[in-house]
């Protein structure tokens, strides 16, 4: 069966610290924004959080990082409409974690398959809504050409670099080698989905899924990064989810 360790290394326990302070969506990046790491440590030494104690008590993957981790998700409740979802990108990322964690739980090579899906629909998803705010304010359009559409990686190659002012992402990483062998996977598998689910031992499902932190997901995370987007917590977490593994019992 498959586990996940329940605290991650001080390392990436003070990472993610200052990577929530930095960029996500929480209420206080008025006081924040444009802190360097030190002066980040002050912060919450100011506030009553000395910080070596905050990076012990967040290597505990259940705890809350206080006054910049923004918990709500994608949906908001409105009186007589129901639940409804406010980013349909974000709504598709959460959906993606829950197949992870079902893939966890359940050792479910399926749900695996549906994570990658989801995670994919989510960047597509994102990119699509960068690519409708540039165009609503420029007239050389970033869209897909007639009867051709553009592929994933052209967009992230050739469209991010316009939407970011010139900056690209980072080829070189071992983060775009994963992505690469995921997006070939999740290719493969949207044009032969009955024969999709392939046999995998638990030792390959629990590297396949630590892998996807360090692949699509870091990617998705770089992308928000190099377009100057506030990021929710949740992906910012998922670049840090602690190892999963196989143990007997």
């Amino acid at each position: 069966m498959l586990n996940v360790r329940i605290k991650i290394s001080e390392k990436q326990a003070k990472k993610l610290i200052f990577d929530l302070v930095k960029y996500s969506d929480h209420s206080n990046r008025s006081l924040t924004d444009g802190l360097k790491n030190k002066t980040i440590e002050q912060w919450f030494e100011q506030n009553k959080y000395p910080f070596k104690r905050l990076i012990s008590d967040t290597r505990d993957w259940g705890y809350t990082v206080p006054f910049v981790e923004n918990t709500m998700d994608s949906k908001v409740y409105i009186s007589g409409a129901g639940i409804i979802n406010v980013s349909d990108y974000q709504s598709e990322f959460e959906s993606a974690l829950e197949y992870r964690n079902s893939t966890i739980n359940n050792a479910d090579i399926a749900a695996y398959h549906a994570c990658i899906a989801k995670l994919f629909a989510s960047l597509a998803s994102y990119l699509s809504l960068k690519a409708e705010c540039y165009n609503a304010e420029n007239e050389d359009k970033l869209e897909d050409a007639q009867g051709s559409p553009v592929s994933l990686e052209e967009k992230i190659k050739l469209w991010v670099p316009i939407l970011s002012g010139g900056k690209e992402l980072d080829s070189s990483k071992k983060s775009w080698d994963l992505f690469q062998v995921q997006l070939a996977k999740y290719n493969e598998d949207a044009i032969n989905p009955k024969c999709s689910v392939q046999d995998l031992s638990c030792v390959e499902l629990a590297e396949k899924v630590n892998d996807l932190r360090g692949g699509i997901i870091n990617i998705m995370y770089e992308l928000h990064v190099l377009l100057n987007d506030e990021i929710k917590s949740q992906l910012v977490r998922a670049v840090y989810f602690p190892d999963v593994y196989v143990s007997e019992y």
